[in-house]
């Protein structure tokens, strides 16, 4: 593939991740249609296919996209022994990115929750220890749901609390009843 055509998609990956952003922030991903889609991103209909099958393939690709960009933040501070650095890391970078992330859990909250899960049960091996009584599976997939629901929960209009009081209550709410030892 020559670099122009290499450079085009790249331009249109990211216009199409762009409009159903965009959309999201204005409705439910089951209420978007690929021609809105299209239209935001300023591409005809066809070309839509050219890179996506369905709009639950584009959603699929931006939620593996962002959620791998937090994981790849967040996992490797879980080892360490003040868990509130990890939770202070993934909220603040939701905060940062607090326009995306009502986007993407509240517009499309299911399939971020199922591709989180996935990353989260996918890399169980660096969740640190568990609890001897509860399977590491069930623990990540405790750990993303409640932890998502804080989120979606602070992201719905409880601006008045802050990355670090979303933090502290991630971590002591979630993460160190799951990943504490004994």
């Amino acid at each position: 593939m020559s670099p122009v055509m290499d450079a085009r998609m790249r331009r249109t990956r990211n216009a199409l991740h762009g409009a159903l952003l965009v959309l999201l922030e204005r409705k439910q991903f089951d209420q978007v249609t690929i021609r809105e889609i299209a239209a935001e991103a300023g591409i005809g209909y066809a070309t839509f296919f050219r890179h996506h099958a369905s709009k639950a393939q584009l959603l699929e690709e931006v939620a593996a996209e962002e959620i791998g960009q937090l994981m790849a933040l967040t996992l490797p501070l879980l080892d360490a022994t003040d868990t509130r650095v990890a939770c202070l890391a993934l909220c603040k970078y939701v905060g940062e990115h607090r326009a995306l992330w009502s986007a993407l859990l509240t517009g499309a909250g299911g399939v971020m929750r199922e591709e989180f899960i996935r990353q989260a049960t996918n890399n169980t091996a660096t969740l640190g220890p568990t609890r001897s009584w509860l399977p590491v599976e069930l623990g990540a997939i405790y750990g993303v749901t409640a932890t998502v629901e804080i989120l979606t929960w602070w992201l719905r209009g409880h601006d008045e609390y802050t990355a670090e009081q979303i933090a502290e209550i991630v971590d002591r709410l979630v993460v160190i009843p799951t990943i504490g030892t004994g």
